[in-house]
């Protein structure tokens, strides 16, 4: 019986339909958002939060302390449909959650 040979990353990263390949592609999603939340909020507030989790079409925000959801509170309106506006349609509700950074 013939040994079977390890697979290289390259190999799983680049199976189409691949466990990996659907979580990079989620990574690079994320990370796409987290971004774009970033550029429309002012930098003060910017640093104080960063996308978590897209979960169908909600888009979790974990801020550093309550003063801070309350300021991104007051934003959320215009965040969707700038998000929406940038071609983040699937988007419908954005949940903010209270995580103070380590």
């Amino acid at each position: 019986m013939p040994k079977k040979r390890p697979k290289t990353v390259n190999n799983l990263i680049n199976q189409p339909d691949g466990d990996i390949k659907a979580l990079m592609d989620r990574l690079v999603k994320i990370r796409t958002v987290d971004e774009s939340v970033k550029s429309f909020l002012s930098p003060s507030v910017a640093e104080h939060c960063r996308v978590v989790n897209i979960r169908k079409s909600t888009l979790v925000l974990a801020v550093d302390s309550p003063l801070w959801v309350n300021k991104i509170r007051f934003q959320l309106t215009e965040l969707m449909s700038y998000l929406r506006t940038n071609g983040f349609i699937s988007l419908g509700n954005i949940d903010l959650i209270v995580q103070p950074r380590e």
